[in-house]
């Protein structure tokens, strides 16, 4: 079933509830007022025709014959007169056997009259003074004309019911087609989107309301997915290009050690060629692996309570198992360590940020001639500042706005081998924390990456 057609009979069936509501409360109103205005009317008979039977003296014959013939005109009310002992003086029909217990109910009542209902007939018993002697009543009647009107209403009332819940059905299914078309219009705009044309876009309504939102919210997803898509694309082609260099080369190596090598030395030369495109190739997937680590969505990615310093050192311990000649030193340059050892406490992944450290600890020793890296950490205004400093080859400006980018390799290619990645995972590590990665450098004048993340609170 169509969102608008079971808004609209959701939007009916509640209708239909309150008017129902409204209808019996209506009629039990009306056939209430009826019952009142009738009993009004028979206890007003009643009396005038006791009076005519006590003050007019005439014969009961008489009465009853004058009875008969007004009851053929009007809706004349039969009465039973009964004296203070509940004897029977006079009636226009056969009693019924209960009126004595009627009568014993308006005595111990204390009241002047009492009502009831049995079957269609309405009865009163009503008390009579007459010459200073209690007389007791009992009339009756039907209200035909008002039960005739009361009927009437009563068809009127479920006519004018059903086809006002028509009425509001189909006013309530062009008001949900109505209120719901924007986003019939979303859905047939998003179905012409797919990966050929992510640039598309919904196109965003006039009046700010919520499919205002839900159409900046859809626009806002897909601009999401097309960068995501967009970086896949990129990223896929980008290794396929880069792994098929060291694989090439190995592959080419090999072949060549294989028809071209005879003797034991150039086995060995080739074999030590290969080991270095294998272990370039090595060094080039564990990088990818970090960057795609450092690309998960952040909700994706386990945080807890670290210190940083000791996440440094891990770093640097690392660094130096792999390569024994580097040189890495740690200062506190503001002496906050002695002073309470929770300053440098921080809310991290403590493998990402390991990773970042590393990295930029061995492009610091990699481009540099003394293989050294000095590391610098100090709290500043509420921040974590970390400056990693090497006098190496440093970097050119017109490669400081580019060295950020993924594979992107400047100057320093010739210098040392390298894949254009490392760069690239720190600074989405530091992005995930809510960090700032610069670099300041000259060329040949060595570099300062300086990193500032917020402090644990």
């Amino acid at each position: 079933m169509k969102l608008a057609t079971r808004t609209a009979l959701s939007y009916a069936i509640l209708t239909a509830g309150i008017l129902f509501v409204f209808a019996y409360v209506l009629y039990y109103v009306s056939e209430k007022n009826r019952e009142d205005e009738f009993n009004d009317r028979l206890g007003y008979k009643i009396i005038w025709r006791s009076e005519f039977i006590f003050d007019a003296k005439i014969d009961s014959a008489k009465i009853k014959e004058l009875h008969v013939r007004n009851k053929k005109i009007l809706n004349e009310a039969d009465i039973s007169v009964y004296n203070n002992k509940k004897e029977l003086l006079f009636t226009d029909i056969q009693p019924s056997s209960k009126n004595q217990k009627y009568l014993d109910q308006l005595i111990k009542s204390g009241k002047d009259r009492i009502t009831w209902l049995r079957r269609e007939r309405q009865y009163m018993a009503i008390k009579y003074e007459f010459d200073g002697i209690n007389y007791y009543i009992i009339g009756s009647a039907v209200d035909v004309t008002g039960k005739a009107h009361i009927a009437e209403f009563k068809e009127d009332i479920i006519i004018i019911y059903i086809v006002s819940i028509a009425f509001i059905f189909v006013i309530g299914f062009f008001f949900s087609y109505y209120t719901l078309k924007p986003l019939k219009d979303i859905t047939i705009q998003i179905r012409d989107i797919s990966e050929h044309n992510l640039h598309k876009r919904l196109v965003i309504p006039k009046a700010k309301d919520e499919i205002y939102e839900l159409t900046e919210t859809f626009n806002s997803t897909f601009n999401r997915l097309e960068k995501s898509f967009n970086n896949h694309k990129q990223f896929v082609t980008t290794i396929s290009h880069e792994f098929r260099t060291p694989l090439s080369t190995l592959i080419s190596e090999l072949e060549l050690a294989k028809d071209l090598n005879t003797t034991l030395d150039d086995y060995k030369i080739s074999v030590d060629n290969a080991l270095q495109d294998a272990h370039h190739a090595s060094e080039l997937s564990s990088a990818l692996l970090d960057f795609a680590r450092a690309s998960y969505d952040i909700s994706q990615i386990s945080f807890r309570h670290l210190r940083l310093d000791e996440v440094l050192a891990d770093a640097k311990v690392d660094l130096l198992q792999k390569n024994t000649e580097y040189k890495v030193g740690i200062h506190y340059t503001d002496n906050a360590a002695d002073k309470d050892e929770s300053n440098y406490d921080f809310n991290g992944n403590p493998y990402l940020l390991q990773v970042a450290f590393l990295n930029l600890m061995e492009n610091a020793c990699k481009y540099s001639e003394d293989r050294k890296c000095s590391v610098e950490i100090e709290i500043q205004n509420k921040n974590i500042e970390i400056r990693f400093r090497d006098n190496g080859i440093g970097i050119s400006e017109e490669d400081q706005s580019k060295i950020f980018e993924l594979f992107y390799r400047g100057n320093n290619k010739n210098y040392n081998a390298g894949n254009g990645i490392g760069l690239s995972i720190v600074k989405r590590i530091i992005e995930i924390h809510q960090g700032l990665l610069f670099v300041e450098s000259k060329a040949s004048s060595g570099s300062v990456f300086t990193i500032k993340l917020p402090l644990f609170s």
